[in-house]
């Protein structure tokens, strides 16, 4: 569990007062995440989740919440952000800026099939398509130069026995035409656990602090490397192939992302297991941390280097 800020029953209870919530009757630390400070809160007006953000500046967090109320305008069931009583969404809480948004229904799928991938990358492509009115821009903090700057860091300071793999795939990554793919507005980090489902439908989808602009291939390649592969990192075809044809039929894709399909996947795994390499080898601070395993995402870019 990541708590970084802990949280009293009286510092929660005043700061609830900020919003048209109710009297609060209980909240607890939630068990996942590894960038913010999460806890599930029940009050007498119903079930939220409060984050209190460590790293990002308020103009981020305005960015963020502001595109979650664009989605949740739009009919995507994203978290929606909670109103105070002078109508922002952003507040504070123990010195780090804070939001509620509203819980979500539903459970994370813990082994997708076919359907529940069909309907995830049409959802996808339903939000790249609604992110193109989105007014607003935001870099990536996890895109292509953030992988190469990281890769050669990691490098350089070592400790760790892939050094020979990661300089190889650092060497293939730079000849990937990212600002000539499609982009726009995405989610970045669209794993199992940011999205519920409920008697079968897609409820909820969460955690929308990677959100940015890049490219929307990469986007749906993060999805892919985790939605739909087995244990042992290979992909599962028939979980590919059901989210692929539900994600293009709403958003056909134009040949160059065609060509530079397998080359993403392979960035996208690159991306994971350098930030958890690096939170292995630089571990942050805090009171309760969950940290990740790099090894997982290792072994499916070494997958998707053999699909290759």
């Amino acid at each position: 569990m990541s708590v970084y800020t802990p949280v009293s029953v009286s510092e929660l209870a005043n700061f609830l007062h900020q919003y048209p919530a109710g009297e609060l009757l209980d909240f607890t630390g939630i068990q996942a995440g590894v960038e913010n400070t999460n806890y599930f809160v029940t009050t007498t007006g119903g079930e939220y989740v409060l984050t209190l953000f460590e790293h990002h500046s308020p103009t981020e967090l305005d960015y963020f919440l502001a595109l979650m109320q664009h989605w949740t305008d739009a009919g995507i069931p994203v978290a929606c952000p909670q109103h105070l009583h002078n109508g922002r969404m952003l507040s504070t809480l123990n010195g780090k800026p804070a939001a509620l948004v509203a819980r979500l229904p539903g459970a994370h799928p813990v082994q997708p099939d076919a359907e529940q991938c069909a309907q995830l990358g049409a959802m996808l492509a339903r939000m790249h398509r609604s992110g193109r009115d989105f007014p607003h821009y935001r870099a990536p903090d996890r895109g292509h130069e953030w992988r190469l700057q990281t890769g050669a860091r990691l490098l350089a300071q070592g400790g760790f026995p892939e050094t020979a793999l990661l300089r190889s795939e650092l060497a293939i990554q730079q000849t990937i035409p990212f600002t000539q793919l499609p982009a726009g507005v995405i989610h970045a980090d669209l794993f199992r656990d940011n999205a519920m489902f409920r008697q079968g439908q897609l409820s909820g989808i969460i955690d929308l602090y990677f959100a940015c602009t890049d490219s929307w291939l990469y986007d749906l390649a993060i999805v892919v490397n985790d939605w739909c592969c087995q244990p042992d990192g290979k992909l599962d075809q028939s979980l590919v192939q059901a989210c692929l044809n539900a994600y293009q039929a709403l958003r056909p894709w134009q040949a160059l992302e065609h060509d530079y399909w397998q080359a993403t996947l392979r960035a996208a795994a690159l991306r994971f297991w350098l930030s958890r390499l690096d939170a292995q080898l630089n571990p942050r601070a805090g009171d309760m941390i969950l940290q990740k395993d790099p090894t997982e995402f290792r072994d499916k870019l070494l997958q998707r280097i053999a699909e290759d």
